[in-house]
């Protein structure tokens, strides 16, 4: 590379870094750039769409310059402060890893212009984090600022173009929620955004005063990934349970039960049982921990009586 061109990449980065985040040292990370020639292990210190920075070895003083044209592929190691920020999110402790995401985030700034930077995997978690929180207006503010050219994972881009319906939820347009998620539900996806997409389509129909259509959906939502969306799965159960327990035919059967006049063939036994089961498991596992609220815990107590059997 000739003088005038490092000198210019130079440039470039320097005035894309101070732009970025003034008067904060870059941080940097462990990668290994491929050109036609081999590989080269690197520690990159700032990026731009043209040119990179880097260290030959992790304490090195002086910088490199590698323009990008000349850079076949970069593989960068996940640094040690994004592990830990997953580590948070996998043990389901999200108000601590959306902090701790945002903080990655901003260090890693420096190096936004690379797909998949630390930065940008850590602006995807930080929203997937408000999501599982329910915090939908901090999760629209969260979308407006994040580019998701910069992500190549096929599943966390399908997941950023699925925000547009949890953007529409934050909205109550309950009309539109229903024809995107109707929409949505044709494509193939897997388990987790299924889950979404059937979870708001419930609460659209609920909100349009369809309650055995919504009670449909978000039985939907319980099953499409097996409970593992477990936000999803303690939410959708709890609608279920708050639906079946607000239909008059249930209201009736809880009142007739054990009295002369109950109808163990009336329409709202089979519903109050179904009912009595899910708030039974939702306190065993799909609740993750998380008690009944109390005007549903009534409903555990519905058990049908084990039949006599004679013995001859």
């Amino acid at each position: 590379m000739n003088i005038r061109l490092a000198t210019l990449l130079l440039c470039a980065l320097s005035a894309t870094a101070s732009a970025q985040i003034p008067n904060q040292a870059p941080a940097q990370v462990a990668a290994v750039l491929f050109t036609e020639d081999g590989s080269q292990p690197a520690w990159i210190v700032e990026a731009s769409k043209t040119a990179i920075r880097y260290r030959e070895t992790e304490v090195a003083v002086d910088t490199q310059i590698a323009n990008r044209a000349d850079i076949k592929n970069i593989y960068l190691y996940e640094p040690r402060d994004l592990a830990a920020a997953m580590e948070l999110y996998e043990a389901r402790k999200y108000e601590e890893a959306r902090a701790a995401f945002a903080a990655v985030r901003e260090r890693y700034q420096p190096l936004a212009a690379l797909d998949d930077s630390p930065g940008v995997i850590a602006a995807f978690y930080e929203m997937e984090s408000l999501r599982k929180l329910g915090d939908l207006e901090g999760l629209e503010k969260a979308l407006q600022k994040f580019d998701k050219r910069q992500l190549t994972n096929d599943h966390q881009q399908r997941q950023v173009d699925l925000y547009v319906l949890w953007r529409v939820v934050q909205s109550k347009n309950w009309q539109s929620v229903e024809n995107i998620a109707k929409e949505r539900a044709r494509t193939r996806l897997p388990g987790d955004q299924r889950a979404q997409i059937a979870y708001c389509h419930g609460l659209a129909l609920e909100a349009l005063d369809r309650p055995a259509e919504a009670i449909n959906a978000f039985q939907t939502a319980l099953v499409a990934d097996a409970g593992a969306s477990e936000e999803i799965t303690r939410e959708a159960a709890l609608r279920v349970l708050t639906l079946l327990n607000e239909d008059p035919d249930v209201q009736r059967a809880i009142r007739d039960w054990g009295s002369k006049d109950e109808n163990k063939n009336a329409p709202g036994r089979a519903k109050l049982l179904d009912a009595s089961a899910l708030a039974v498991l939702f306190e065993k596992t799909l609740g993750g921990g998380s008690p009944l609220p109390d005007k549903l815990k009534a409903l555990k107590k519905f058990r049908p009586k084990p039949e006599k059997v004679e013995v001859e």
